[in-house]
Formats: C-alpha cells, structure tokens, sequence
C-alpha cells in the first residue's frame, strides 16, 4: 500500500474516532467536552496526518500524551468509563506515533504544543460551562483542592508540567527518531 493510501487510512480513523466520540457528547447535551486538549489532539493528529504536516501532529501527540495521564488520574479517581474515549485518547495517540515513525516529530513543537495548550485553557474558560470545568480552566480538580489552596498556583503548576512534559516527549521522540521517513524534522 502506498504512503499517501496510508496516510489517508490512518488519518481518516482518528477524524472518525474524533467525530465518534463527538457524536456521544453531542448526544449527551454537553459538546463543551470536546475542547477538552486530548480531543482535540486526536483531530489535530487526523488532520495532520491526512495533510502531511508533522508539527500539527507532534502538537497533536504532545496533547493526548498530557491528555492520557489525566484520563489515567480520572479513570483511577472513579471517573466514568466511555467507550469512545478509547478511540480519542488511544487510538489517537497510537496513530501520532505510526505518523512521526514515517514523518519524523517536528523540533521544538514542545513550544508549539506549549503555546496551544496555554491559549485552549484560556479559550476554554471564556467558551464552556464552568460546571464542567474543561481543560481545568475553573478550578482546582477535585482532590487536589489540598495541595492547591489558590487556583493561580494550580494553573502555574499545570503550566510547568506540561512544560516539562512536552519537552520530554519531544526529546524520547526525537532520539527514537524516524524509522521509516528519514530524519527528524
């Protein structure tokens, strides 16, 4: 099979898991939670990876990898289990990393992935439900109301993490490399 054929395949399936997942919160009457970063990082893989664009997809790896360790936290917390989340959060992500192994991961989309991360948290507390607090834009996570006292140091916080968290991922990426697509851009 072709590289654009594949392109095409793996591309469309994270669209499709997006508009899965999509169709479940529109059901639900809450479509707010898809702004949630690991939602959109799906998209932004799918679209990446149907338009060849290797820093929209690194953006997009960088997101659900933040994304999936608070989707662990949540699901560890008792959160609730739904199925299409799966698709979002580990399809998603799985078809980030088939696409950087053939494209390479774009250097220094941890700053791409940083800034993006920074304007979605603050978009989402102007465009969603505060009950629903998307992108912990408003307020401390339940449980952790004790380690953060003040809202302001929990943003800074997130910030650093996933400051520190992107700059991983890109660095692991980058020395993994590219097996098939030549070198890393």
């Amino acid at each position: 099979m072709s590289r654009q054929k594949q392109r095409f395949y793996f591309g469309s399936a994270a669209v499709l898991f997006f508009l899965a997942h999509a169709a479940l919160w529109i059901q639900r009457g809450v479509p707010a939670n898809l702004l949630w970063a690991c939602h959109l990082g799906c998209l932004l893989v799918g679209i990446a990876v149907l338009a060849d664009l290797p820093l929209l997809s690194s953006v997009g790896v960088h997101w659900l990898a933040l994304g999936n360790i608070m989707w662990t936290l949540y699901l560890a917390g008792g959160g609730e289990f739904i199925l299409t989340s799966q698709l979002t959060h580990l399809g998603g992500l799985l078809i980030g990393i088939w696409y950087a192994r053939r494209a390479g991961f774009a250097r220094g989309s941890w700053l791409a992935a940083l800034a993006g991360i920074t304007a979605l948290h603050v978009l989402s507390g102007f465009v969603t439900p505060p009950a629903e607090n998307i992108n912990l834009a408003f307020r401390v996570h339940e449980g952790w109301d004790g380690i953060f006292p003040v809202f302001l140091f929990y943003r800074l916080f997130l910030l650093a993490a996933s400051a520190a968290l992107f700059f991983s991922v890109e660095r692991a990426a980058r020395r993994w490399g590219s097996k098939q697509g030549g070198p890393a851009k």
